[in-house]
């Protein structure tokens, strides 16, 4: 299992606490993910992890109040680039790494939640999948046709140019799905049976029976 950038840690090297940043958006594994970090405890957080190994672990929150319980599963990214900004602002670009599952809460002075991460499902994240066509076909019929009832335009040009699995990332930040959709997607084991999940999420049931 190699890392699919020369910057990032080894499987075997990924660390046993991750501060995790609470946000109802999935990253997902082989996405990019942008940031604008303001809230003193999520600064403390980027300020720490940029001292460290550059791991924030993000995951969905199960409400949106305040130290709302949050999912178990979630994706840690790397910081890939960060800018501060006059205001006090960082805007920060994650890319993902690997998913992990939360084995325990931590307790921390730095106003941020810390996790011990277990990687220890997830190991096939560092792998590159090679998907069938035929899904890939099903998936972009199913994608032109949600497009068409929804009256939304789209440059197919440049998602016909995109890897499906960057397809699949950037939709899941654009398309109006609900935390617990995303979440699904999000823990889909594999890119495959992602392309399925997304299928079903867009894709009204009659015509996912006919297939």
């Amino acid at each position: 299992m190699h890392p699919k950038s020369p910057f990032t840690q080894p499987f075997d090297k990924l660390p046993q606490t991750l501060p995790v940043f609470p946000l109802d958006n999935a990253l997902l594994p082989g996405g990019e993910l942008p940031l604008e970090v303001f809230e003193p405890r999520f600064l403390n957080l980027v300020r720490d992890a940029l001292k460290s190994d550059q791991l924030i672990g993000m995951i969905q929150p199960k409400t949106d109040q305040p130290n709302a319980a949050l999912y178990n599963v979630g994706c840690a990214g790397r910081i890939r680039q960060y800018r501060e900004r006059k205001s006090g602002r960082i805007d920060v670009m994650l890319t993902s790494i690997c998913r992990y599952r939360i084995a325990e809460e931590i307790r921390t002075t730095r106003g941020y939640r810390l996790v011990r991460a277990d990687w220890g499902d997830f190991a096939a994240d560092y792998d590159t999948e090679v998907v069938e066509a035929k899904k890939i076909g099903l998936f972009n019929e199913a994608l032109h046709d949600y497009f068409r009832r929804n009256d939304l335009r789209v440059d197919w040009g440049v998602l016909q140019k995109l890897e499906i699995e960057e397809v699949v990332n950037n939709l899941v930040l654009i398309l109006k799905l609900t935390t617990e959709e995303k979440q699904l997607l999000l823990e889909a084991p594999t890119l495959t049976q992602r392309l399925d999940v997304f299928r079903s999420l867009i894709q009204p049931a009659e015509q996912m029976a006919r297939q």
